[in-house]
Parts: structure tokens; sequence; C-alpha cells
């Protein structure tokens, strides 16, 4: 028992020590390393390895003792730099790259599926194919490092608490403690490695278990979730669904989460799997459905590349959008092809997570260069004139995009712009803007005639006799303009609605509701106002009790069955006074 003790101290020490030292080097990263190490590329490359070895050791760290943890995390970390790295030498500045965000997401990727990988090697490399063991640390890593995190946030709150006790007889000796350059992270990284050894010893009682036969329950809910969404987007017009990249998106999560559930459902073997009839009906319907997500997303996408060309952000969110149909056909087909489908499941997870890991590792190459696709995408639609002024991506090209985008640029002055007075004037305001809102600034004026045209052939005003004119709508943001054209045109039926009415009763100035199609079957509202013979676009509008407005609503204000009357809510009057709680 003592030997068990002794052993349980070392641990604890071991680890807690291991998270002060992270912590110090996170602290001379970030406060120090930029004085000594002026090239940044060379900086990324130090701080990308120095984290990572760190983030792989702890995670390491625990079942297996850290000078054993120790050889697997800087192998893992030192590939993940150099990748990384290699991804920074598209762009010029670190600043510009800390923007791009997406090659930091891969790095973190590439690190979070090699980890469990490299767990399995340090217990023999036949555990590289046992699904059971990957699966068994994948989650464990998850849940000792949300309590290790949880851990590290509570002790930062006592050492407050403890801090504002004894300033109540004038010591200030932890604030003065706190102070001291570098301590609050070796405080964080020193109790980030106790929490993280305790949690380990604790295993048998804090494991995944609990937290996985808890998710489970969600499955027949976001089953029926599914099921409904896709019978009500099929039966629908799909262009009129998804031409957003936000509902790209949001497919795409409801597609992880899918996968997520499944994989939970299935566990780590049939001994553990989801045991009644019901229970794995509804896991194999999900499988089944998986594909229609991930179809829907990928049309999504399609349809906004299509109108728009590829970004950054688009490739990204094709590269999840491949992975996701990955998943769905490797599921759909299990399911299908019957028996042991759940076997199947577990072993396509094996060979998704490698090519997760893969397409991580590629796309930090210039295999995957999402910037150069994407300025190569944007300058063939701005020569070959299927991009209108107002839509390209010229300030992403000259500032976000890296060495690919400024390379773009110039190809455009050395090209079409020779000819093209606007397009030219539209660079050299790229140029000089130093936000995305200045150039947006200088670009309003220059497309709105044309979207306000677009917006008004969409338009329709109540009631009859009211009229307005398009010049008015030309003053309208560009932002708004450019956002409307293509959501009144997208449901021509009933397109966009102006409502004018005098709904203050003392003045005798009109005002109006502007009600655009939204998502599926709602629609936006937002408010108008004359000034003079200014049309103004005022504030966005929700209904009283939080309703939404559908498209049935808005053709029955087209037919005329609506009043403007005064509101069925109480207010306080006191003589001509009128109070009114705004919750």
């Amino acid at each position: 028992m003592h030997t068990q003790d002794g052993r349980t101290v070392t641990g604890r020490a071991e680890m807690a020590i291991v998270g002060a030292i992270a912590g110090l080097a996170i602290w001379a990263l970030v406060d120090h390393l930029p004085d000594v190490i002026t090239h940044p590329h060379v900086y990324l490359a130090v701080t990308s390895f120095v984290s990572g070895f760190f983030a792989v050791l702890l995670g390491l760290s625990g079942p297996y003792r850290v000078a054993r943890a120790a050889l697997p995390a800087l192998w893992l970390s030192a590939v993940a730099a150099l990748l990384l790295t290699w991804a920074g030498w598209r762009f010029e500045t670190l600043d510009a790259f800390a923007e791009a965000a997406h090659p930091i997401m891969a790095w973190g990727v590439f690190i979070s599926i090699g980890t469990p990988f490299a767990a399995a090697l340090l217990r023999d490399h036949h555990s590289l194919r046992d699904y059971g063991h990957l699966f068994d640390v994948s989650w464990s890593i998850l849940v000792r490092y949300s309590a290790g995190w949880l851990f590290a946030g509570l002790s930062w709150a006592v050492l407050f608490m403890s801090h504002a006790l004894l300033e109540i007889v004038g010591l200030t000796i932890i604030e003065d403690i706190i102070d001291i350059d570098g301590v609050p992270f070796v405080i964080t990284g020193f109790a980030l490695g106790l929490g993280l050894s305790v949690v380990h010893e604790m295993r048998e009682y804090l494991s995944p278990f609990l937290v996985l036969r808890l998710l489970r329950l969600l499955v027949p809910v976001v089953l029926v979730v599914v099921l409904v969404f896709v019978v009500a987007a099929l039966a629908q017009n799909p262009g009129n669904l998804f031409g957003s990249l936000s509902r790209t998106a949001t497919l795409l999560f409801v597609g992880l989460a899918m996968i997520s559930l499944v994989s939970i459902s299935i566990d780590r073997g049939d001994a553990d799997a989801v045991r009644s009839r019901w229970m794995r009906l509804c896991t194999a319907a999900l499988a089944l459905l998986l594909p229609v997500i991930a179809g829907l997303a990928i049309y999504a996408l399609s349809l906004r590349v299509a109108q728009y060309g590829w970004t950054p952000a688009r490739l990204a969110a094709a590269a999840t959008a491949a992975i996701v149909a990955l998943y769905a056909v490797t599921y759909a087909l299990a399911v299908v092809l019957r028996g042991p489908w759940m076997a199947r499941i577990r072993q396509a997870n094996i060979l998704a997570a490698v090519v997760v890991f893969l397409v991580a590792a590629a796309w930090q190459t210039p295999m995957l260069n999402a910037e150069l696709l994407s300025t190569r995408s944007q300058v063939a639609r701005i020569e070959n004139g299927t991009s209108d002024l107002a839509d390209m991506a010229l300030y992403e090209l000259t500032h976000d995009w890296g060495k690919p985008g400024r390379a773009g640029v110039e190809q455009l002055k050395d090209g079409v712009a020779q000819t093209e007075d606007a397009l030219q004037a539209a660079l050299l305001r790229a140029e000089t803007a130093s936000s995305p809102w200045q150039f947006e600034q200088g670009q309003e004026g220059r497309g709105s005639d044309a979207l306000a045209a677009q917006v008004y052939a969409h338009l329709t005003v109540v009631p009859e006799g009211e009229t307005v004119d398009v010049e008015m709508l030309q003053a309208w943001p560009h932002f708004r303009l450019r956002d409307w054209a293509v959501q009144c045109a997208a449901q021509p039926d009933p397109g966009c609605v102006l409502l004018l009415g005098r709904f203050l009763p003392d003045d005798n100035t009109r005002q109006g509701m502007m009600f655009i199609p939204a998502q599926g079957q709602e629609y936006d509202v937002y408010s108008l106002y004359f000034s003079g013979e200014t049309l103004s676009v005022g504030d966005f509008l929700t209904p009283i009790g939080g309703k939404e407005v559908t498209v049935t609503q808005v053709r029955s204000i087209l037919q005329g069955r609506y009043e403007v009357a005064p509101s069925s809510r109480r207010s306080l009057w006191v003589g001509d006074l009128e109070l009114f709680p705004d919750f």
C-alpha cells in the first residue's frame, strides 16, 4: 500500500512539474521569443513545435510515464510543426497567417487525431487496428483534458477567493505572486498537469462511460429532427433553401453530430453497444440518413461556389463535406449489407480517421493550397467576366490570401485591368483600404444602382396606391442591397414586400416594413422610415411572442388581409405620456 501511494505521489508530482514547465514555455513563447527570433517562419516553427509537444505529452502521460511518452510526442509535434511552417510560407506576416486561421485548425486536427494513434503505438503496433483500444484512448484523452481544465479553472477560483479573504486583513501576498511575470502560466500548467494525473488515477470512477451513455439518449431525438427536416427539404425547391454558406455549415455540423452519435452508439464492441432493438434501429436509421445530409450540404455548397467562386472558407467546407460524405457512404453500405454492420462501421471509422489525418496534413502543403486555389478561381471569374464588380474578392486577394493572392492581383493589373477602368480603380481602393469595411464603403454607389434595380424588380409595394421609386433604394446600404438582391430573386413568389402606412397616430409621416425571404418558409422583417423624401432602412423587427413571419402571412398582406391598428399590448399612460416596458 505504501509503495502504491509512493507511485501515486511521484506520478502527480511528475505531471504537475511537466504542466508547470509547459505553462512557463508558453509564456516564454508569447512574451519573449518574438524578441529573440525575428524571422516569422522560424518563430512559427518553434511555437508550433513546443505547443504541440506539450499538448501531446500531457495527453499521453498518465497512462504512460512521461519519459516513455516523450518520444512519440516529439516526432508527432515535429511533423505537425513542419507542416504548419510549410503552410506559413504562403503568407508574408504572422498576422496574416493567424487571420487565415484554417492552417492552424488543420494543425490542431492533425495533432488531435495523431495522439490516439501515438498512444496505440506505445502499447504495440497491433493496437493501430484495434478499434476498441483506439476508441477508449480517444475518449479518455478527451475526458481527462476536460476534467483537467475544469480543475485548473477551479484552482484559479480558489486563488481569487483566497486573495479576497486575505485582502480584508491587508495581505496582498497572493496578488503580489500572481503579478510576477510568467507565474499565471505556471500556475495554470501546474493545476492542469495535476488534474490530468488525478483524473487518470480515478479512471474507474471518472470515465467516458457515463458521458457516452447519456449521449446515446440523443439518438432518437436527432433521428426525428433529421427525418422531419429531410422530408420537408425534399418537398421544396432546394435552390431556395440552400444558397448560403451558413446553411452549408449547419448541414455539415449536423452531419458531424450524426457521425459522433452513431460511433457512440456502436461503442468499442458489440458487448458495449446499444442493446435494445429499438435503439439499434434508430442508430441504423441515422446512419442511412447521413448520405442525405451530406448530399444536401454538397449541393448547398455547389450553389454558392457556382455563384461566387472558391474561397478558403468554401474549400474548407468542401473538404469537410467530402469527409462527411466518406463517412456517409461507408455507414450506409455497412447497414445495407446487413450482418455485422456495427463491426463494419468500426473498421470504417479507423479508415476515415486515417483519411482525415492525411487531409489535415495535405491541407498544409501545396497539394491543398487553399489560397492558391481560391486565387485561381477568383482571377478566372474576373478575367472571364462572370463576376460582377461588387462580388469580386479584391480585398481578400490583396490582404487575406497571402502570396498567391498578391500574385493574382498583379496578374489582374497586367491583364484585364489595363482595359477596365472600374476594375483598376477597385484594385487601387483595395490596396489603400485598411479594412474590409473601408473597402466596402469605397465600393458603395458603384454597384448599388444595379443591385437596387434587382431588388426593385422583385419588390411589391402595398397597399395599392403607394409608390416607391428605384432611386429611393439606391441610397440603401450596399451590403443590404447585395444580400436582398439575392434573397428577393431566390423566392420570386411572393418575392420581397414593402408595406407602407402611418403607424404613429399623431404623426403624418409614413413608415414601413420590408419583408425579405429568409430560411425555408420564413421571412425577415426590417423597419423603414421616411426622412423628407429619403427612405431609410431601420432595425430588424422581431414579432411579439417570438414568432416567425411566414410566407403565408406575407401572401395575406398582398391580398389585403391585414390592418394597421393599436397594439394588443397595454401601456402605462400618464396624461399624454405613454410608457411601455421593452422586454
